[in-house]
């Protein structure tokens, strides 16, 4: 059977794709492009996290519903909003996840072999989460967490380090959740494995605890990068959405992390136009970013999913405001990641290669820059490189060493 396979979504969405192809591959099939024509079976691993992403699926169903050949949902979709894949075409296979490779005939791996065009792989170590966030479908289509014995992640990056890869991410639904804490697990990976570079994935402020930052401050091969969800800076609001914290406790977060280093990335996502944020809620985040020595931001606007909380709440806000608002924080964000690099001219950083053309290639370093070096490299190279300049569109380096 040829088949073809999309992935849409979250770092855990696309580690699970990556267990469809090789269960599928195992069983003598072979995968082609999802963009080209002839496939017995077209694969669409949904996501469901927006109305944005619920189009992209519909999208793509369509797209493949003219090969008159099998066509199979999956994914965060198919298990919250089924009727809304199938009313589309009685055409379409309706699976659940944990029922997927079964359905084709397969058997789903315990882990992955590799990330196929990829320079670091990223490995699932937790799943499932029990907050429920007012605006958040995912613990309705990821259910209660759970953790993967770390045994068994530990087994999974070694086989990556053997293929290879230099840099692992951990990626969970609410990876702080892990069993036994996050910290412990990176101690276990850096005692059991020689994988030169391990990056934590977006983890909730409240689930950061001192253990973990003296690991991501002091041990070399941690990557030196955080990416805390914030949501808003308004605390009427964070009530309102369900997150276990204020505004006061995630400043004092990152300003603790900031006292031991100023060379550690730290990204957060924010939300703008959560029903009821006013002018006044969104001016409290704005000026709580921009008091904060943050890198970077993920800015996106609320978007309603049925069956949540938010969906019902009074107070809706105006497509127009949330634009409005959002450009605001991304221009914030601009300023605050150039401030950044700027800080880190002249530094030396291992840089590792994901992209290598004949005479030049960029790299990615630990605390999440990306570079552009005029030397010849292969991919997953890990190379020691001098951040020199910065063009106002990318950091130029050297190689040194």
């Amino acid at each position: 059977m040829n088949f073809a396979i999309i992935t849409l979504g979250c770092k855990i969405n696309q580690y699970e794709g990556q267990r469809i192809k090789e269960a599928l591959c195992s069983r003598g099939h072979t995968e082609q492009a999802f963009s080209m024509p002839g496939a017995d079976c077209y694969i669409i691993n949904t996501c469901t996290v927006t109305h944005r992403s619920d189009a992209d699926v519909r999208k793509l169903i369509r797209s493949a519903l003219r090969s008159k050949t099998r066509v199979v949902a999956t994914g965060c979709q198919a298990v919250v909003y089924p009727d809304d894949i199938r009313a589309i075409s009685d055409r379409i296979e309706v699976v659940l996840p944990d029922e997927i490779a079964g359905h084709l005939g397969a058997t789903m791996p315990d882990g992955i072999m590799g990330f196929k065009g990829h320079s670091r792989a990223f490995v699932k170590v937790q799943s499932g989460c029990d907050n429920y966030c007012a605006y958040c479908v995912v613990p309705f289509a990821r259910g209660v967490p759970w953790s993967r014995p770390w045994n068994d992640v530990v087994f999974e990056i070694n086989n990556l380090s053997r293929k290879g890869y230099k840099e692992v991410v951990l990626c969970g639904i609410n990876i702080g959740l892990y069993d036994g804490g996050i910290a412990a697990l990176l101690q276990k990976i850096l005692e059991h494995t020689s994988i030169e570079r391990i990056r934590i994935s977006s983890i909730e402020p409240w689930t950061v605890d001192d253990e973990l930052i003296d690991i991501v401050v002091a041990e070399p091969r941690v990557c030196k990068h955080l990416h805390l969800p914030l949501q808003s800076g308004s605390d009427r609001i964070l009530s309102a959405m369900g997150r276990p914290y204020n505004a006061a406790y995630f400043k004092d977060l990152v300003c603790k992390i900031r006292r031991f280093s100023m060379n550690i990335a730290i990204g957060s996502d924010v939300m703008v136009g959560f029903p009821g944020e006013d002018n006044k809620s969104f001016q409290e985040t704005y000026s709580l970013l921009e008091d904060m020595e943050l890198t970077y931001l993920h800015v996106f606007p609320y978007s309603l999913r049925p069956n949540t909380m938010a969906a019902y709440m009074a107070d809706q806000v105006d497509a127009s405001v949330k634009k409005d608002r959002a450009l605001m924080l991304r221009k914030l964000s601009h300023a605050k990641k150039e401030a950044f690099i700027q800080s880190q001219l002249g530094l030396f950083e291992d840089v590792i290669v994901t992209h290598a053309g004949p005479d030049s290639f960029c790299g990615i370093t630990s605390n999440y820059l990306k570079i552009q070096v005029q030397c010849s490299a292969c991919m997953n190279d890990l190379l020691r490189i001098r951040m020199d300049h910065y063009t106002g569109k990318a950091i130029i380096g050297s190689l040194h060493g």
